[in-house]
């Protein structure tokens, strides 16, 4: 494959539960999923209520090739795909990767989804070609010049980290994610992400809520405090850190009152904001 482009899209950035209306719009409030698309290649690291509208656009591509990277299998990173159109129309091929350290399994979960009585459409509708593999992790996934290494990080009942390395570039997605609670560093979390050019990373709490100074204590919940996050980016060397999985009540004015607090000036340092879109190469 010739070396194309290289890009990220966030189509969902919420954790744990949707968080839509008027309070988080500006950042967003479907939760994870994020297109990656390496040259003429595309990928979707998990399937939130964000692979909705994900879907509606893939909807203007047909026919499509999507290779679908599961995180885990936690409701907010599965609860979208009964929603995702494109599995309905015939032409398009879906590969999905899911690992099992959790005792779960992609299609399992699909199943018991797209069932009565929780809904009532089931996979049977499916027109696409959709086949689904197991992931161990600390595999290297090959897709001609790229390479797609993972990792498996610090959640309950785990989750895989995903980094994309083509053309000279590194975008790393490590969701659900969370630090040491002893406050030491994760240095096979830093082994990891060293040198990312790009980092999108589990930040959902401060570290207030996560000590319990802010509410109940956060501590084995299994999600990163944004200045734990930012603390181990910058010991990795990361040069840009995106922080994701934003918890569910943050509003935007509380973000921006966060942003302003946290970044300290550093252009380096964002939230991240559903449709927003970052070039590699």
């Amino acid at each position: 494959m010739s070396n194309g482009g290289f890009y990220f899209r966030y189509w969902g950035v919420r954790g744990s539960i949707p968080a839509p209306g008027p309070d988080t719009a500006r950042y967003g409030g479907n939760t994870t999923c994020i297109e990656v698309q390496v040259g003429d290649q595309l990928f979707c690291v998990d399937g939130g209520t964000g692979v909705r509208m994900y879907g509606q656009d893939l909807l203007r591509r047909l026919p499509v090739q999507v290779t679908f990277l599961m995180t885990h299998l936690h409701w907010d990173h599965v609860q979208g795909f009964p929603f995702f159109t494109p599995f309905l129309v015939p032409g398009n091929e879906f590969h999905i990767y899911s690992g099992h350290h959790n005792g779960g399994n992609i299609l399992g979960v699909l199943k018991q989804l797209m069932a009565q009585p929780a809904f009532p459409i089931s996979m049977d509708a499916f027109q696409s070609e959709v086949s689904f593999d197991f992931l161990e992790p600390g595999d290297a996934l090959p897709f001609g010049d790229l390479t797609i290494r993972t990792a498996l990080l610090n959640h309950p009942g785990g989750v895989i980290g995903y980094r994309f390395e083509y053309g000279g570039k590194v975008f790393v997605h490590a969701s659900d994610w969370e630090q040491p609670a002893d406050g030491s560093l994760d240095e096979e979390f830093v082994a990891f992400i060293r040198d990312a050019d790009v980092l999108s990373v589990d930040a959902t709490y401060t570290d207030d809520e996560y000590q319990g100074k802010v509410g109940p204590m956060r501590k084995g919940w299994g999600h990163a405090t944004q200045e734990e996050a930012i603390r181990h980016a910058d010991a990795a060397g990361v040069k840009r850190t995106i922080l994701f999985h934003h918890e569910q009540s943050r509003t935007d004015a509380e973000m921006d009152a966060l942003g302003a607090k946290l970044f300290g000036g550093r252009t380096d340092l964002s939230f991240a904001v559903e449709g927003e879109r970052v070039d590699l190469l």
